[in-house]
């Protein structure tokens, strides 16, 4: 479980940037990166008021990544940072939703600040570790001091978990993948004798018979499993597309899987004193698609690209935030489609894509994005500015459909709006008891435009 601050001092600056921003993109690049049966959940504190020790909310329910990983990504992305930071009842209600009584458990509290609404974190990490079955708690400092590191390490030292200080976005999200792959460290094992291998089996996956096997350099997450013939519990083996390492020698069900639905299986035998060099084949294809946009004066970053794919003949579906997407995916039929996030619910498009085994297949979807500003008149030529209009934006030629609602605007904030025929409503807010005017504008593709709009 995830425990995000949410409290007024995210709004500091690290490297030019409001730490919350940072946070924001760190967190929902690595949440895209998750095993998918890993079980997440996010919990926030004082992002909802001021003042207030209780402002404690648990956003995404525990559940698995595959299912979880976009809800994270979206909560996060509307944290708006205002209160205090109640970070030591924010940990035992991860806890209390994880069921730590019950079965382990493991918090990864993210925090710029430390306790601010008198509670001990060092005596509830204590009473968390005695009364849990395996309970853990990471601690990541961001933009930390010395003397602020001390008061909230005690919640990972006392619970057996790590605290890291991170100071850019490059250090909180190596943080981030540190704590979430972190396991407990096995049993030291029996030294082997002095003919057996230290690593004894050689792993690696191919994109169809007789390829070459993936590496590091293809960008593919691909998550490995051994299950030892006749039952046990499954061994979790390293995240990558091709390694070496040691099993006890034996017989095991050996399973890859990509982070987008391609797997393959193959029973094998490992012995103390022979390597054993596998290769899966995945009977797979690779996508490669960008998103192109047009009006290059717009800078966006990964998180404002929301690629959703979907198989057209089974109909499953993931999503990735990216603009350019590299993904390893079973060969078939699929629907690509594009999402910028900053142009509310709007879709530059999609495309069909045929992926053969064994074939890079690539695809970009422009979008002619304009950026486009409404300003609001009266009919001496005063202009209305600040909080004194509001702009309501309807796809379509009509302001009468909720269902074509996009967006609204006070004042003279420019919006983000793909090409095409709009209705836009502006109402006065100066007091005065004027009719709002509605007027039909077309917005031309990849352009920088204003609209002026006139009270009668």
């Amino acid at each position: 479980m995830f425990v995000f601050d949410g409290s007024g001092s995210m709004w500091g600056q690290i490297d030019g940037q409001a730490k919350i921003v940072t946070a924001r993109e760190t967190l929902a690049r690595v949440a895209t990166q998750l095993p998918p049966d890993l079980e997440v959940g996010l919990v926030a504190y004082g992002h909802n008021r001021k003042g207030d020790c209780n402002d404690i909310e648990t956003l995404v329910p525990i559940g698995p990544a595959a299912t979880q990983s976009g809800a994270l990504v979206s909560s996060v992305q509307s944290l708006n940072p205002k209160g205090k930071t109640p970070l030591t009842r924010a940990v035992r209600r991860a806890a209390d939703v994880l069921r730590y009584q019950e079965d382990k458990a493991t918090v990864i509290l993210i925090t710029d600040g430390i306790e601010t609404c008198e509670a001990d974190p060092c005596a509830v990490a204590s009473e968390l570790e005695a009364l849990g079955i395996d309970f853990t708690a990471h601690v990541i400092g961001f933009g930390l001091t010395a003397e602020e590191s001390g008061q909230v390490a005690c919640l990972a030292e006392n619970t057996g978990g790590l605290f890291l200080n991170a100071d850019d976005a490059a250090s909180l999200g190596e943080a981030l993948q540190q704590t979430v792959a972190l396991a407990p460290a096995p049993a030291p094992a029996p030294a082997p004798p002095a003919a057996s291998l230290s690593k004894n089996i050689s792993v690696s996956v191919s994109l169809e018979e007789g390829a070459q096997a993936l590496t590091d350099a293809d960008g593919v997450r691909v998550f490995w499993s051994a299950v030892p013939e006749g039952g046990g519990e499954e061994i979790t083996l390293l995240a990558l597309p091709r390694f070496s390492a040691r099993l006890e020698p034996g017989s095991y069900l050996l399973t890859a899987r990509t982070d987008r639905g391609s797997s393959a299986s193959e029973r094998i035998t490992v012995s103390d004193t022979e390597l054993t060099d596998v290769n899966l084949v995945l009977g797979a294809g690779q996508l490669d698609l960008a998103a192109i946009m047009a009006n290059q004066d717009i800078k966006l970053s990964d998180v404002d690209f929301r690629w959703d794919i979907e198989n057209r003949v089974t109909g499953e579906t993931f999503s990735a935030y990216t603009q350019n997407l590299v993904a390893v995916v079973p060969s078939g039929q699929y629907r690509a489609s594009l999402v910028i996030t900053r142009l509310d619910k709007m879709s530059p498009g999609s495309v069909d894509i045929d992926v053969p085994t064994g074939k890079t297949v690539q695809a970009e979807i422009i979008a002619a994005t304009s950026k486009v500003l409404f300003r609001a008149f009266n009919r001496d030529g005063s202009e209305l500015t600040t909080f004194d209009v509001r702009f309501q934006i309807y796809e379509g030629e009509s302001t009468e459909n909720n269902d074509e609602f996009l967006a609204m605007r006070i004042g003279g904030d420019p919006i983000l709006l793909l090409p095409g025929r709009y209705a836009v409503r502006v109402e006065a807010w100066d007091k005065s008891k004027r009719d709002p005017v509605v007027e039909v504008v077309d917005i031309a593709p990849a352009a920088d435009q204003t609209i002026d709009l006139v009270f009668p």
